[in-house]
């Protein structure tokens, strides 16, 4: 009814704001905004000023942060002039403190909200967002408003879920300044005793060791932290952040060696999600490095004692041992036999129920007794099974942690052994002891690498130059003489400088220059003008970087391994160290000399977790000690090992490309996939049950590590040859499990052992697709 400019129909404005908002609810955001848009041009009503704060919400739900700032700027002036209804201010404060909290900005989301809860009549609309006001001031570190509006939420007498969060949730926002600690602490003991609390235990536990830990009394706080991980039940998130706390004291204290089995717990649990979980991640690496370490230094300790005692008293200790073994075996059986007896006992009585017609009408699980049955028949069937995706894979944790994760595959040798061997079997211990020269001579070269490692991870990895001297000091007393003994002393003489013990600092360098006068680091030490010349050696590093990499490509290995050497002599970063390490492995490996390839690579991985080339190296030495894949397919299997036997069977040479054709090399099946869009890990996993189903013929490993920001790569193997890999190739990407998963994969292809890691290290995406449309699609 538009007569002459004019809307006669007071509704039409209220009927096109409907159709915007059903557009925003059914998620067409493109649609909604259009709508809303109309609105804004057409009306001069409220409408029309809360149509800006939609089609901001419209920007937020899309992760358009800028667009939605623009229009809640512009929406803004229209609050000021009262041109809103009370339910579009509210709105227009509630998402603009939305906003904020997309941002991550907790402490400037907080006075929007406050507003906004001024205009809510509704009582149970009130307490909800004065319950996240209060998270918001917890968040943000503001923790006496934090525990104000905590009480504010007590106030209104909300349900019981929200005022036991809001009990909580007072515990972790207490403020010394303030007080009312006992009064906080004796509330949650009580409700420890309360019935109705009892799921909620390990939540309790973790609000009292969180306000332990606030009144600075950490031995009380550890208990509750333990006692919340005791009394967690399926809450894995609570159990990872109370693991998570645990590790983070040892770490302070330093107590390394136990901080680093926390971590370890407390990446098991945390879901991948959780902020901050890539920094937690590393640390873990680092930790599991130094606990590996430790853990070689005791091991070849205890042999080396075993090995002065009598053989009948290293006997009668061996016996001791398979005696424990044998009690703990009974012990596990019995435990077995009455989960079997558990079990059949509930299939009995979930038969016998069922059979006497005990399910009463109505939607199964709505039906108590239906679903009563049903987890009884589970559960004799299953057993007790945590709830969670892929539970019907035993050994899931072991397939989900791929090769990244994998710090156990790179053990101790002596430590192999003994898993080798029969466990009931005297020899078994006592073939581990050294009793002859060499083996003597091989268990200290063993422990004088734990101690430089240890030493190298202190300094490099976690800053601290005390912990690192210890482990130098340990090894130069110990081991005099060692082949590390030069680096050892360099090292030391920096981090005497560092921690203010020049007359120290002093006396290691005369040792090195004494013991070692020709060594290019005598040379350093001894230059007055270091300080002068350090940038100028650093550039001199990056340019023997450079000329190391085109070396490789044109096959001078010669020269990596000079500019490896007068590396040695050069401050430089641990990450160029690690770069060069890595390089130089690769250039072992063009030697066909598989076993020093091997052992160059175990090198990285041990020294540079943490750094880029760890996930690649990491892979490619999993693909050596991996038995290659023949997947099984007659037809396409011969079609592609036939062809392109060599580049001159009809196949044109690609020019200017960085990687080389080979289609008798080893191959990976790689996924390109988005982390913002896809979990990295549930793929991961996702993949590893479609290889167990799909291909159970053989040995496939699928790992899942960092490529570049907002990206993974899931590598898949390996395959002995180009036509193997196609097979799986084809196979995986025409499946209908890779249909489901597609909207997730930026790039999917196969890729030779000797390509990999130039494709990883340098980021050459569109290069190497480039390279395999015309090696490996076209026709």
């Amino acid at each position: 009814m538009n007569i002459r400019g004019r809307e006669h129909n007071k509704w039409i404005d209220e009927s096109f704001f409907l159709i915007a908002r059903s557009h925003f609810f059914k998620r067409d955001y493109t649609l909604a905004i259009l709508t809303f848009e109309y609105i804004i041009r057409q009306y001069d009503t409220p409408r029309s000023a809360e149509s800006k704060v939609w089609i901001a919400k419209c920007h937020h739900a899309q992760g358009r942060v800028e667009p939605a700032l623009r229009m809640l700027e512009m929406a803004e002036s229209d609050y000021k002039d009262g041109l809103m209804t009370t339910e579009g201010a509210a709105l227009f404060r509630k998402t603009r403190a939305d906003h904020y909290i997309r941002k991550g900005d907790y402490g400037a989301a907080a006075p929007h909200l406050e507003a906004a809860v001024q205009y809510v009549k509704n009582r149970e609309e009130e307490a909800r967002l004065t319950f996240i006001l209060a998270q918001l001031y917890l968040h943000s570190g503001n923790y006496a408003m934090a525990q104000q509006t905590y009480a504010r939420v007590l106030d209104m007498r909300p349900g019981y879920d929200m005022a036991f969060q809001a009990r909580i949730g007072m515990a972790m926002a207490f403020d010394p300044d303030v007080g009312g600690g006992s009064n906080i602490r004796r509330e949650l003991m009580s409700m420890l005793s309360d019935d109705r609390n009892k799921a909620y235990l390990d939540q309790i536990y973790y609000a009292l060791a969180q306000l332990a830990m606030r009144q600075q009394q950490e031995k009380e706080a550890i208990g509750f932290y333990l006692e919340s991980v005791q009394h967690s039940e399926g809450n894995e998130l609570q159990k990872g952040l109370s693991f998570l706390r645990l590790g983070e004291i040892y770490f302070e204290h330093p107590d390394y060696l136990r901080a680093s089995l926390y971590y370890d717990s407390a990446t098991t649990y945390l879901p991948s999600a959780y902020d901050h979980y890539h920094e937690i991640s590393q640390r873990h690496r680092v930790l599991s490095g130094l606990a590996r370490n430790a853990r070689v230094i005791e091991h070849e300790d205890s042999l080396q004692r075993l090995a002065a005692m009598p053989l009948a008293q290293q006997e009668a200790l061996a016996r001791e041992i398979i005696g424990a073994i044998r009690e703990q075996d009974r012990l596990a059986e019995e435990e077995a036999r009455e989960m079997r007896r558990a079990m059949a006992e509930a299939g009995r009585s979930a038969r016998q129920t069922r059979g006497m017609g005990g399910q009463e009408g109505g939607w199964y699980f709505y039906n108590v007794n239906a679903v009563n049955q049903g987890k009884a028949e589970f559960f004799s069937r299953y057993g007790d099974r945590p709830l969670e995706d892929l539970w019907r894979i035993s050994n899931r944790r072991m397939l989900a942690v791929g090769f990244e994760d994998g710090d156990e595959a790179w053990d101790d040798e002596a430590g192999q052994a003994q898993e080798a061997g029969d466990i009931y079997d005297i020899n078994t211990y006592l073939r581990n002891i050294p009793n002859t020269e060499e083996q003597f001579k091989a268990s200290n070269r063993r422990l004088v690498d734990a101690y430089y490692n240890m030493a190298i991870i202190f300094k490099d990895q976690l800053g601290n130059a005390e912990n690192a001297l210890s482990s130098f000091e340990a090894l130069t007393s110990r081991f005099p003489g060692s082949e590390r003994e030069l680096y050892v002393y360099y090292y030391m003489y920096f981090l005497y400088r560092e921690t203010g013990q020049p007359s120290r600092a002093e006396a290691v360098k005369n040792a090195l220059v004494s013991g070692y006068p020709d060594s290019d680091f005598a040379r350093i030490l001894g230059d007055p003008d270091y300080a002068g010349n350090f940038r100028e050696r650093q550039q001199q590093a990056s340019r023997m970087y450079e000329e190391s990499y085109h070396a490789f490509l044109s096959g001078r290995y010669e020269v990596i391994e000079r500019h490896l050497q007068a590396l040695d002599t050069m401050e430089v970063s641990r990450e160029d160290r690690a770069r060069f390490a890595y390089l130089h492995a690769l250039s072992v490996g063009r030697s066909n000399d598989g076993e020093r390839f091997a052992r160059q690579l175990k090198e990285v991985v041990s020294m540079y977790e943490g750094t880029p080339v760890y996930g690649p190296a990491t892979i490619l030495l999993a693909s050596l000690e991996a038995q290659p894949a023949v997947v099984a397919d007659a037809t396409d299997a011969g079609s592609f090992e036939d062809e392109d036997a060599d580049e001159g069977s009809g196949t044109t040479k690609l020019t200017d490309s960085p990687f080389e054709y080979d289609p008798s090399k080893a191959h990976f099946f790689v996924l390109l996939v988005g982390a913002d869009n896809t979990n990295p890990r549930q793929l991961r996993d996702e993949v590893t049950e479609y290889n167990r189903e799909s291909h159970p013929e053989v040995q496939l490993s699928a790992s899942s590590i960092f490529f570049e920001e907002g990206r993974q790569l899931i590598t898949i193997t390996n395959f002995d040859n180009k036509g193997n890999g196609m097979v799986y190739y084809q196979q995986i990407t025409e499946s209908a499990f890779f249909n489901r998963v597609s909207d997730g994969v930026i790039a999917s292809f196969i890729i030779s052992v000797d390509n990999y890691p130039a494709f990883y290290q340098d980021k050459l995406l569109e290069s190497y697709q480039t390279f395999f449309r015309h090696y490996y699609l076209e026709p």
